[in-house]
């Protein structure tokens, strides 16, 4: 179904109550968009706490004309994404994480992007680091982790999901196989899963590390702790794309190769006395072993 021309930018969220708004007003304050038709879709992934009534309260106070809030009960920011895909009714969707503040150009850019570029699906930008604390000094080693950084400005495989921006048509059949972030569990993937489904397509991604957006990364997420529940998580998404990609045959995905190159992973790591990547690297590693052989 051809879809009117434009672009839905869609916030998905999970009790967001104490993050959302600064997220929200970077919305509200976007400009360049006076001639480009958009909307604002925030989409509820079975909130329990304040958001949707925080969100409604933003949204009345900024008088924002073309704003709507939906439900998506299935836990899975998968889902919810998919559920502000079906919702736009605009040709271009952009995702904005509930921690993610938008340039002020962010959205203009990446609608022109795409509007000027036939051959791309896809177009993301360059996370920047926005710590509640000072981050300790590992946090550099792992900022690809927290989605932040440019990984290349040019054609890339893939991009983060958030600040993601893409043709809707390329995912309306799209159906997810991934949950991506479920409550606190912290697979994710989503994003690798939406590019792959791009690149099947004949859709080149692109990341443009100009146009830049913060990601608030809270007190919490700066710990070690919270570092290796990631490197769980990673190891779990590695081991579902592989899965996906190979048709869910274990043997397809490169069993000896893989054990050969997460051996080496370790004891180089043992080596270089880097205790913090070691004990990264040994839970993502099983984690990725344990969802394997569970598949």
């Amino acid at each position: 179904m051809k879809q009117e021309k434009g672009i839905s930018v869609v916030i998905c969220f999970y009790n967001s109550s104490e993050r959302i708004t600064p997220t929200m007003q970077s919305i509200f304050l976007q400009e360049g968009l006076a001639t480009i038709s958009w909307e604002l879709i925030l989409v509820d992934n079975a909130s329990t706490d304040t958001s949707v009534a925080l969100a409604q309260k933003l949204i009345d106070e900024a008088a924002f004309p073309n704003a709507s809030i939906v439900s998506e009960s299935k836990p899975g920011l998968n889902y919810a994404r998919k559920k502000g895909i079906d919702t736009a009714q605009y040709d271009t969707v952009l995702f904005c994480d509930d921690d993610n503040w938008l340039n002020p150009r962010y959205v203009e850019r990446s609608y022109n992007f795409l509007k000027e570029n036939d051959a791309y699906g896809v177009v993301g930008g360059n996370g920047v680091e926005a710590c509640e604390v000072e981050p300790p000094r590992w946090f550099e080693k792992f900022k690809s982790i927290y989605a932040l950084g440019c990984r290349r400005d040019g054609d890339v495989t893939n991009v983060y999901g958030a600040g993601m921006c893409f043709r809707k048509s390329i995912f309306d059949d799209f159906e997810p196989k991934m949950t991506d972030r479920k409550g606190k569990s912290l697979s994710s993937g989503g994003d690798s899963e939406m590019c792959n489904y791009a690149v099947a397509k004949g859709y080149k991604i692109r990341q443009v590390c100009d146009n830049t957006f913060q990601h608030f990364i809270p007190k919490d997420r700066l710990t070690k702790s919270y570092l290796y529940r990631m490197a769980r998580g990673m190891g779990q998404t590695k081991a579902q794309l592989i899965l996906i990609k190979k048709n869910n045959s274990k043997m397809a995905t490169g069993v000896f190769y893989r054990m050969r190159l997460d051996t080496k992973k370790l004891f180089t790591h043992i080596f270089k006395l880097d205790n913090v990547r070691f004990v990264f690297e040994l839970n993502r590693v099983y984690s990725y072993w344990i969802t394997l052989i569970r598949a």
